[in-house]
């Protein structure tokens, strides 16, 4: 599990995933010939256990989704339903008490498009 004294902005946790997620396409994507599946598997696999506060959990499972792209349908699923989980677990009010507006702004706007809310 990641853990640290301050809560991981979603910014900074999209900024782990994209760097994450170049180094295995590079690495394993294109040198080993991995499936664009098994590369965001990697990536999930490089903060296993997740993070330590559930609105990291929740943020990660929301960049992750995002950089599926929707080409994997089962592993779409199963990422939408971790999330709805989550949400349904600690609420999206709860969750993101503490996080400040402009990211709270930034992160909802991705839950519309990808219509959790």
């Amino acid at each position: 599990m990641f853990q640290s004294e301050e809560r991981v902005p979603y910014q900074t946790l999209k900024a782990w995933a994209l760097d994450a997620y170049f180094d295995f396409c590079r690495c394993s994507g294109l040198v080993e010939h991995w499936s664009h599946e098994q590369v965001l598997a990697r990536v999930d696999y490089s903060f296993e256990g997740g993070f330590e506060r559930p609105v990291e959990d929740l943020m990660w499972r929301v960049i992750l989704l995002v950089l599926s792209g929707g080409w994997h349908p089962d592993g779409e699923s199963r990422a939408r339903q971790l999330i709805v989980d989550a949400l349904a677990e600690h609420g999206l009010k709860n969750l993101l008490a503490d996080v400040p507006v402009d990211e709270v702004v930034a992160f909802q706007h991705d839950l519309k498009i990808l219509k959790f809310i």
